[in-house]
């Protein structure tokens, strides 16, 4: 998969679960949204480790 795609996966995956934990007052839903941030963020870590990887 290429760096934009997977880029662009991450930032709907962040603001999706950023406009949830804004709206939503249901602990449960909002800890659901915090888990979609997180993923995002753990998505663009490992993108960026695999593309920016350093083979001697």
């Amino acid at each position: 998969m290429m760096l934009q795609h997977v880029l662009v996966l991450s930032a709907y995956l962040f603001y999706v679960g950023l406009y949830g934990l804004i709206t939503i007052r249901n602990m449960v839903r909002a800890l659901m949204c915090l888990e979609l941030i997180l993923n995002a963020v753990n998505l663009n870590f490992v993108t960026f480790s695999d593309f920016f990887i350093v083979v001697n």
